[in-house]
């Protein structure tokens, strides 16, 4: 497997050393976490993962994310994810973020909760609702890769507007080096 990326920028993920833009003051997420770029063997892992449906797929990059999470301890209450539209689930036989969630609420030892639907007529920031009350729950939000940013601002929109305290994001790889957000 590929090197892992260094850690980068707390908040967005974004490499070290370069001008990025980070997530805007008031962002829903509170901090990022990436175990790669999304790039090369890396980016063919994923989308090997994601056709085939299955969860062993994934095993290699989840743990490379959880040794990341483990060094940086985030202060989390449950794990969540960003939940793939029902129509992806039908064509792929599985939700893969979820796979990926599972993975890592296990290798860290907390609980993992359905937290979002996604709105299937909606994108970006309105592709997500939560299902539950959340009172100062603080949770780690999970997906594969982190491209613009608008998915992962949507879902953790919801998520604040539930009731969580803190949201903090892991994906599997980022793409890119800005988040929109805005």
């Amino acid at each position: 497997m590929v090197r892992e990326q260094p850690p980068g920028c707390p908040r967005c993920a974004a490499p070290r050393g370069g001008v990025h833009a980070c997530w805007p003051t008031g962002a829903p997420i509170d901090a990022t976490v990436a175990a790669f770029d999304y790039r090369g063997e890396v980016a063919a892992a994923i989308a090997t993962a994601k056709l085939s449906g299955a969860h062993a797929g994934w095993a290699g990059l989840t743990e490379a994310l959880v040794a990341r999470l483990v060094a940086l301890a985030p202060e989390v209450d449950v794990v969540t994810w960003i939940t793939t539209p029902p129509g992806r689930v039908r064509q792929r036989g599985t939700d893969h973020a979820a796979c990926i969630a599972r993975e890592v609420a296990r290798g860290l030892g907390l609980p993992i909760l359905p937290l979002l639907d996604a709105r299937s007529r909606h994108r970006g920031r309105d592709a997500y609702r939560a299902r539950h009350g959340l009172p100062a729950t603080d949770v780690l939000l999970v997906d594969d890769i982190l491209t613009t940013g608008a998915t992962a601002w949507g879902a953790a929109t919801a998520l604040r507007r539930a009731g969580a305290g803190t949201v903090h994001l892991a994906v599997l790889a980022r793409a890119g080096t800005h988040p929109l957000g805005a």
